[in-house]
């Protein structure tokens, strides 16, 4: 936790802000100030580790579908996403890498690496032989893990220590081979040749300039991420980036539903010196099955669980199911911090840019009855209504049967009336979420459509709220050309804001 803390302050930078701070996604995190109390620190460094989960959620949502919802949400907001592709002998390593900046101006560097989904993959998740891990440069690790390599500092003295220990012989005297191997940190031969796969091609000269950028971009800081497979790559590549020089504290390792990539001497001689958060769910099998199957396999890095029920879905594993509860466990810790003072959420008055029209948001509930509103739907209309709240420098939200009497009360230029709904399917335990929205200006109607899609746990509840969101935003823009996407930057949209709405 300590290491995420200075990840953390290092990304965020320690500016001081008012307090209580705003905090959005997906840009949005909040600064540490030297005024804040020991309290204060502690709830925002849980909401930034809840908000870098959730980024990292979406991140290696988009890893699987680089044209999908995920990367076009993170394109939306200024991402700019290249969709990467290693090979290496008979293996091909999918992944994508991006780079943006943090609401105060550092730059962020992002690898997400892909799950499994194909035969090769698959071949290489049960690879689960292991081999021996070492090395200071990758040619030298991939000798060491052929055993083709001169002893080094990696098999130093104190292994061969502890297995004469363990013989009852002194450490000048032979050692059995099998004796001195058992008590060498290794890891999975298949992640590893797909963690090889990437190195050689960020590494290698003429072939990337990603890594060459961020190690000379010095405040910078890198995150990578993944789902299943992806998550054990995006460990093993950032382990050997360590190795091989790369400043520990720069690094950050979120991955989810990762099964373990490495043996228990490993665990013991690298295991705390990288920033890794391993996010789990209660109702998944997968990081824990090589353990169960193999007792030489051991996890280390900060564990994050996921509560999700069993009756959910019988696909534990499955990435949507990942990204909906990233997005639940994001809003539990910032309503966290805005119950107890130190942070505030998205406010429903706005007016951040001088010379931009005014809209006003009137929200009418859809034919779901409220009393038995699911809590997917609250937290999907939570999520979408933010959306917009993001899209406009200058906002005010209500609630009211009367949209057109408080547009004028208020002098608004623009009217957006919203409406979520939700319809169960007949079918299945699907459902229909709908979004619908009318823009009128003093004039009258000038835009007026609806947008359903049918959802669930598996297909992803929080995909089809971002589907929703953007075909809608995208009708907005037609009718508004002093809207641009990308164009406001949401978390610095609300510096100059806070004390006038305060």
């Amino acid at each position: 936790m300590k290491k995420f803390l200075i990840f953390c302050a290092a990304v965020l930078a320690a500016c001081a802000v008012c307090m209580p701070a705003f905090a959005e996604i997906p840009l949005g995190s909040v600064s540490f100030s030297e005024s804040d109390t020991e309290k204060t620190r502690g709830i925002k460094k849980d909401y930034n580790k809840a908000y870098l989960t959730y980024f990292s959620v979406i991140a290696s949502s988009a890893a699987y579908a680089p044209k999908g919802e995920g990367a076009a949400y993170l394109k939306n907001y200024g991402w700019d996403i290249s969709v990467q592709q290693a090979s290496r002998d008979k293996w091909d390593v999918h992944f994508i890498q991006a780079k943006n900046h943090m609401s105060d101006g550092t730059n962020l560097y992002l690898l997400s690496f892909r799950g499994s989904v194909n035969k090769k993959d698959w071949t290489a998740d049960l690879t689960a032989g292991q081999v021996i891990y070492g090395g200071k440069t990758l040619e030298e690790s991939e000798k060491i893990a052929k055993g083709k390599a001169e002893r080094t500092e990696d098999m130093d003295a104190a292994v061969l220590k502890k297995a004469a220990k363990k013989q009852n012989k002194s450490p000048e005297k032979e050692v059995d081979e099998n004796a001195e191997n058992k008590n060498l940190p290794k890891v999975h031969k298949g992640f590893n040749v797909y963690a090889d796969a990437v190195l050689h091609h960020l590494l290698d000269d003429g072939k990337s300039e990603f890594l060459k950028q961020f190690r000379a971009d010095r405040n910078a800081r890198l995150l990578l991420t993944g789902h299943s497979l992806g998550g054990a790559v995006a460990t093993l590549v950032g382990q050997r980036l360590i190795d091989y020089g790369f400043d520990p504290q720069r690094l950050q390792v979120i991955t989810f539903g990762a099964p373990a990539v490495a043996n228990k001497p490993f665990k013991q001689k690298y295991g705390n010196r990288m920033n890794l958060i391993r996010v789990t769910n209660t109702a998944d099998p997968i990081p824990l099955t090589l353990q169960a199957l193999l007792r030489t396999y051991k996890q280390f890095g900060e564990e994050v669980r996921f509560r999700i029920p069993g009756t959910t879905s019988n696909m534990t594993h499955i990435m949507n199911l990942y990204l909906d509860a990233g997005l639940r466990n994001y809003y539990q810790a910032l309503d966290k911090g805005v119950k107890q003072g130190a942070l505030q959420d998205w406010p429903d008055l706005l007016l951040s840019e001088s010379g931009k029209p005014l809209v006003l948001i009137c929200v009418k509930e859809g034919k779901e009855d409220k009393k038995k509103k699911t809590e997917p739907m609250a937290m999907l209309q939570r999520f979408m209504l933010n959306e917009y709240k993001a899209l406009f420098p200058n906002y005010s939200v209500y609630y009211t049967d009367d949209p057109w009497k408080e547009m004028e009360a208020r002098q608004a230029d623009y009217l957006l009336v919203l409406e979520f709904d939700a319809n169960p399917s007949r079918e299945d335990r699907g459902w229909f979420l709908t979004l619908s929205q009318t823009l009128s200006d003093k004039e009258g109607v000038i835009a007026a459509g609806s947008v359903a899609r049918r959802t669930s746990p598996e297909a992803g509840n929080i995909r089809a709220a971002m589907k929703a969101v953007r075909l809608q935003r995208e009708e907005l823009l037609k009718q508004t050309d002093w809207l641009r996407p990308g164009s406001v930057q949401v978390p610095g949209k609300f510096t100059e804001a806070e004390a006038a709405n305060r």
